[in-house]
């Protein structure tokens, strides 16, 4: 029953790319450029669109773990809330590249976050992170010392 609830949202999230991968950034994105910030996160403007199109089915537009899809991920099993800035702002941006590239498999988390390396480049990971990290849970990464 779980492969089945995994297939079935990762058929609905290559839907939802599907149906907003036409939200007019043909050739934009192949002229931004990758652009460091102060923490290492990245400039670009295609974060947003992504986010709502592909993150936010599970995550929610806010971030707070309350999409649509949230409550069929599996038993016990829950987006993170990317609002939480206490959270993220112990994550590095390198991890979130990751997790988004290759999964929440990669680094010990639910299989139910799946690869997006097939579906956005490097740019455009590092371009939803900085979404994420700027307008959502409004932090940085804030190193321990």
């Amino acid at each position: 029953m779980k492969k089945f609830q995994v297939n079935a949202i990762s058929f609905v999230l290559c839907l939802s790319m599907s149906v907003f991968s036409d939200t007019g950034f043909s050739g934009e994105l192949s002229k931004t450029k990758a652009d460091p910030g102060k923490n290492g996160t990245w400039t670009g403007e295609a974060g947003k669109d992504n986010f709502i199109g592909n993150c936010s089915p599970c995550h929610g537009e806010t971030g707070e773990g309350d999409g649509p899809l949230a409550d069929n991920l599996g038993l016990g099993i829950k987006p993170r809330n990317l609002s939480d800035a206490k959270l993220l702002s112990a994550r590095t941006d390198e991890f979130l590249l990751k997790v988004i590239k290759s999964g929440g498999v990669a680094v010990g988390f639910s299989e139910a976050m799946p690869s997006w390396k097939e579906t956005y480049t490097d740019i455009e990971i590092k371009q939803i992170i900085q979404y994420v990290r700027g307008v959502l849970c409004k932090c940085a990464y804030n190193e321990k010392k």
